[in-house]
């Protein structure tokens, strides 16, 4: 009989086909492009057979109405079947699918934050975390660890100071873990590196392949899977975001709208030709439309809403 595991890039991207084929968007383009990712590997197409197996007790359902079936649960108990799912080895891995990681991450994470939305944490040992928009962790608590895993976005945490309490306590992501040693820290993920910014006490960065680094208070660094770089001093607004604000000291318009687009369904577009113009502000977060309007009063620049999931800022022609 055939082995049931699979490499993590076939688990993973097994898991993250399974995750659009629940998604209502799931249309013929999406099923063709399937049907080609089974057609190109017999163990693509072996994977998905073992996906079928597994639904023994949908009682052979087809592939498709399985997983509407499984679609139509509570998103917790969806979260539960598909964390089964990879402790029985079909999920687990890294992969591909690139576009769609951060819904996957955000559908399988324990604890996730949508466009806009912050939600705060108390962990069992005391330690609090505040989620940013569009953010995901995993928590995993042993008798001789603690672990949060930052899967998307970021996060503020401060650690617990619970009596007796000997579990190290780590924060993971993919560019390796960050270690504090009694602290409230930030952590961004930011494309190919993992953005620090230390507020109390100090942390021992750890990337995965490299020398680790400490930093201290009042200190803000980033690190790769095989680099930390030189810490240097935060800037006095850091950590606005837990207040619905963003700071702006003379930034480029393009960086502006890019961090408000992470609290805003939908896109924002900046011309080229205003991309470099440079603002000083501060700007609610909590109300993108009225931030936005406020670059106006500031910058010859206009605001042009196609629609409201679709914004683009040009040059003003008055």
């Amino acid at each position: 009989m055939a082995p049931t595991t699979f490499s993590p890039e076939i688990s993973k991207a097994a898991a993250e086909w399974l995750t659009l084929s629940m998604d209502a968007g799931f249309g013929p383009q999406d099923a063709e492009r399937l049907q080609q990712w089974r057609n190109a590997d017999p163990e693509h197409e072996r994977a998905w057979q073992h996906i079928e197996s597994m639904n023994a007790s949908l009682h052979r359902l087809n592939t498709h109405a399985a997983y509407q079936t499984l679609s139509t649960l509570h998103s917790a108990s969806r979260r539960s079947t598909l964390k089964a799912l990879a402790w029985l080895g079909m999920l687990a891995g890294t992969g591909v699918l690139a576009s769609r990681t951060e819904q996957w991450q955000l559908q399988i994470a324990d604890y996730s934050t949508g466009t806009g939305e912050l939600k705060e944490l108390a962990l069992s040992d005391d330690t609090q975390i505040v989620l940013n928009t569009r953010s995901a962790i995993d928590v995993k608590f042993t008798d001789t660890a603690r672990i949060v895993t930052l899967l998307n976005g970021e996060i503020m945490v401060t650690t617990g100071h619970q009596a007796n309490e000997h579990r190290p306590f780590r924060l993971l992501t993919v560019h390796g873990y960050i270690q504090p040693l009694g602290t409230q820290f930030n952590v961004k993920l930011a494309g190919d590196s993992t953005e620090v910014t230390v507020l109390e006490g100090a942390v021992n960065i750890v990337p995965m392949e490299g020398a680790n680094l400490v930093a201290h208070a009042g200190e803000q660094t980033s690190f790769t899977t095989n680099h930390a770089y030189p810490a240097s001093a935060i800037p006095a607004q850091t950590g606005a975001w837990r207040k619905g604000l963003l700071f702006a000291n003379d930034m480029r318009l393009a960086d502006l709208a890019q961090e408000l687009g992470r609290y805003r369904p939908g896109f924002i577009r900046c011309d080229d030709a205003v991309a470099d113009l440079r603002i000083s502000g501060v700007f609610t977060l909590n109300d993108t439309t009225q931030a936005l309007e406020a670059i106006t009063n500031s910058l010859p620049v206009s605001i042009i809403y196609r629609t409201r999931y679709w914004v683009r800022i040009t040059a003003s022609h008055a």
